[in-house]
Formats: C-alpha cells, sequence, structure tokens
C-alpha cells in the first residue's frame, strides 16, 4: 500500500472515531464505552464501521 495513502487513512480513521467518540458521550454520557462495545456486536457493521467503532471505544476506555 502506498505510505501516503496509508497516512491519510490513518487520519480519517482517527477524525471518524474522535466523532464517533463524542456522538456516545453526548447520547449516553457515562455509559459510552458501554455502548460502543454492544454497537461492536452487531452484525451489520462493515469493515470501516467496525474500525471506527473499536477505536472510539479505545479511546472512551482511556477517559
Amino acid at each position: 500500500m502506498n505510505p501516503i495513502r496509508h497516512l491519510r487513512r490513518r487520519k480519517r480513521l482517527q477524525a471518524e472515531a474522535e466523532e464517533e467518540a463524542a456522538y456516545l458521550r453526548r447520547r449516553f454520557g457515562a455509559e459510552a464505552h458501554g455502548a460502543a462495545m454492544e454497537k461492536l456486536k452487531r452484525a451489520d457493521l462493515t469493515s470501516w464501521g467496525r474500525q471506527v467503532v473499536a477505536e472510539a471505544a479505545r479511546r472512551l476506555e482511556q477517559s
């Protein structure tokens, strides 16, 4: 894979994960991490969506 393309993809993943984490914090408050873990169990998530939610869950776990 092209390294420039890889960096852009990683940057986009980080931005979307931050947006998802912010959404989950607004909607679920203190239970945001649990909501992200529940969302990861859904069968209808795409591989990209799964990566975004997993990164968001990681961010929520740290905070």
